[in-house]
């Protein structure tokens, strides 16, 4: 943060004033705010003060600005009457100011303790100049520590409540001001909505969310245990010259700084989700992570946490073994659904892991070709199989599933399956038992594959295929799985009638209702001369040539 020119106001009783003889504003900067006050009444309880109190500083909130001020007694006024008191304000419009500052200023002796010798009353004031203050670790000792932990822990619970105000000792019992240690030992950004003010307090207005009072009797705070143990630690890191890092806003951040290598010791499920978050904000998640069921409690815990998805996230952006094992995890989830039917993983996962279409779609081909099966080749999978082949992915057909029917289906209703299926089988290796039994079912589905395997199929393997098509074929399937044969490459072995018709098993009068559609070409395919086939079909009253006569 770089230094700010702040307007100053100086308020006191002197003979001459702004607001003439008197107590008055004396001088401000001709930029010094009118909604914070020029005259005695608009600055009201800004510039109360009783010269008993001896000093009185703090800062306040006024909207999005910051007030910066100190009180003390002043020699007697311009009239020689005693009682007289000054007041010097500043003002931050960015409200980036904080207790730090003040304490600094105050230290280095940068508020008037009187009006300047041969000063007069003035709206031209110099703005000051106010840089961000130094902060270093205070050196500790353990009774000092002891002591400062109350108070802390007093601040820290209002803190973690989001607003209210929490009363703290000015010095502790060996004269350490405990202010100071405060707002050196935490961060910057932690205390960004916190006021401060020392001695008496009137109604000034302020609009701060947490208000500090710094008194010599304070009512003891009302702090839990985790802020104790929040407090302590955090003055021991100090004492040994550790500051958590100034851009810390909230607590949980805080305890992840404080406590997360203590939490990564643990297995995630005995953890809160904010001390998970924790961990996975700090530099052990990748190894805790990969510890036992660490990730899969995390991943658990992001799905109902939103501190603990945003430290997941910021995890697997952060750290590529991260992103690596929660990647792994639940695409191994996914393809336990896809093979298995196990439940799968919320979308939520999917999407926190960075997991397309194309990076599920290449594991299922990895996972079979190293010889897992589907177990149920279902609308989902088979969709899944169609997308991985429309991306372009080789993925093993033959050997996909024990759904043997299913997959014959498939590449018989989806083009891209069906030529995919067709391309491994002419570039495959050779005929196994698991070809026989696809081509089996295919014929069932589709009479026309016959014709597009062509001779990718062996010769030798078609007549136990036909055969075991046919009985599994209706009448209309058994002709058409007939003609497809007895006009195919692999016609004139009279296959169609004798493994197909035949083999069909089909009742006499079924399967004389296949021979009358297609007597002739069956006979043909049988051996038969043509005009013999023809002669003998047309002595049934089934050649084709008579019926076209009948027809006329």
């Amino acid at each position: 943060m770089s230094s700010r020119a702040c307007p100053q106001a100086l308020y006191t009783s002197a003979s001459r004033t702004l607001e003439g003889p008197g107590f008055g504003v004396y001088a401000h900067s001709a930029d010094w705010p009118a909604e914070v006050g020029r005259t005695r009444k608009a600055l009201g309880a800004l510039v109360g003060f009783r010269p008993a109190d001896g000093e009185a500083y703090g800062v306040l909130f006024r909207g999005t600005g910051r007030v910066l001020y100190r009180a003390v007694a002043a020699r007697a006024d311009g009239f020689g009457r005693p009682g007289n008191y000054l007041v010097h304000l500043l003002w931050d419009a960015s409200g980036r100011l904080g207790a730090r500052e003040l304490l600094a200023l105050r230290r280095a002796g940068r508020f008037l303790d009187a009006l300047p010798e041969d000063s007069s009353p003035t709206a031209e004031l110099p703005p000051l100049r106010v840089a961000a203050a130094d902060r270093a670790a205070p050196a500790l000792t353990p009774d000092e520590v002891d002591a400062l932990t109350p108070p802390l822990a007093g601040l820290l619970a209002t803190l973690a409540r989001g607003a209210g105000s929490c009363a703290l000792p000015v010095r502790t019992a060996s004269g350490r001001e405990v202010a100071e240690v405060l707002v050196a030992v935490l961060p910057r950004a932690l205390t960004a909505g916190v006021s401060l003010q020392a001695g008496t307090r009137e109604d000034d207005g302020d609009t701060a969310p947490v208000r500090v009072q710094l008194t010599d009797s304070p009512a003891p705070a009302a702090a839990g245990p985790h802020d104790t143990e929040r407090a302590r630690t955090l003055l021991e890191a100090a004492s040994k010259g550790e500051l958590a890092p100034d851009d810390l806003a909230d607590l949980r951040r805080l305890d992840a700084w404080l406590f997360a290598d203590a939490w990564a010791e643990q297995d995630a499920a005995a953890l809160s989700a904010d001390q998970v978050a924790s961990v996975l904000e700090s530099s052990a998640a990748p190894g805790w992570l990969a510890r036992r069921s660490n990730a899969a409690v995390a991943l658990e815990a992001a799905a109902g946490s939103p501190a603990v998805e945003a430290a997941l996230r910021a995890a697997v952006d952060r750290w590529p073994a991260v992103a690596e094992l929660v990647r792994g995890r639940v695409l191994a989830a996914l393809l336990d659904e896809v093979f298995d039917g196990a439940e799968g993983p919320a979308e939520f996962f999917v999407e926190v892991a960075g997991i397309g279409q194309r990076d599920l779609c290449a594991a299922l081909a990895d996972e079979v070709r190293r010889g897992r099966r589907v177990d149920r080749l279902d609308r989902a999978a088979g969709l899944l199989v169609e997308q991985a082949l429309t991306l372009g992915v080789d993925l093993p057909l033959l050997g996909l599933t024990g759904e043997t029917w299913e997959l014959a289906l498939l590449a018989t209703r989806r083009p891209v399956v069906g030529d995919a299926l067709v391309a491994q089988w002419r570039s495959g290796g050779g005929w196994t038992a698991e070809h026989g039994a696809l081509l089996g079912h295919l014929l069932v589905a589709d009479p026309g594959w016959l014709a597009r395997l062509g001779d990718a199929v062996p010769v030798s393997a078609l007549p136990a295929a036909l055969r075991w098509a046919a009985l599994r074929l209706d009448v209309a399937g058994v002709g058409a799985l007939a003609e497809a044969v007895a006009t195919g490459d692999g016609a004139g072995r009279g296959w169609a009638l004798r493994e197909v018709v035949f083999g069909s098993e089909l009742p006499p009068g079924d399967v004389d209702q296949v021979l009358g559609r297609r007597l002739e070409l069956l006979l043909v395919d049988d051996g038969w001369p043509r005009e013999l086939a023809e002669s003998f079909a047309r002595s049934r009253g089934d050649s084709p040539f008579r019926r076209r006569r009948r027809a006329d």
